[in-house]
């Protein structure tokens, strides 16, 4: 009985803390980027830096291949723990959550943050990185191709 109690009381924490992050988001975008495009994708903010070529926009079933740099996000953008290349089918769970949403409706060309509470980020601890953070990736969208 107290492992059920224990197991929800963490659940509640973290769900405290994403409203919590979920408002810092707010307050970020509001305070940082208010002129520019903002799409909000199912508790994922993308904000548009660099507009694409909007010859097509990623869907679910599309190979994407971006280029990204992830950050701890804590009201505003922290330090970089990843950076690489990616190619994934989008909308095969193959990326965390908060990323798949993001990246949903970008185009080639296109450079946005995507940021997004610990609801959809890691399930574990990845890179030094808990389940319970905030998270912000630049993504620059190299290339779609519809599968």
């Amino acid at each position: 009985m107290s492992l059920v109690i224990l197991l929800c009381s963490c659940e509640n924490q973290l769900a405290n803390t994403a409203v919590t992050q979920d408002e810092k988001i707010t307050s970020f975008i509001e305070s940082k980027y208010s002129g520019a495009p903002v799409i909000f994708n199912g508790g994922v903010n993308r904000i548009v830096l660099e507009e694409g070529d909007s010859t097509h926009f990623a869907v679910r079933g599309d190979l994407v291949n971006f280029s990204y740099v992830g950050y701890q996000f804590n009201g505003s953008i922290g330090s970089a723990f990843t950076t690489g290349d990616a190619i994934h089918i989008l909308g095969q769970g193959e990326m965390i959550k908060g990323l798949e949403l993001g990246i949903e409706g970008m185009c080639p060309g296109e450079k946005s943050y995507i940021v997004f509470s610990c609801k959809y980020g890691y399930d574990k601890t990845v890179a030094g990185i808990g389940r319970d953070q905030a998270l912000l990736f630049e993504v620059l969208m190299n290339d779609i191709k519809p599968q």
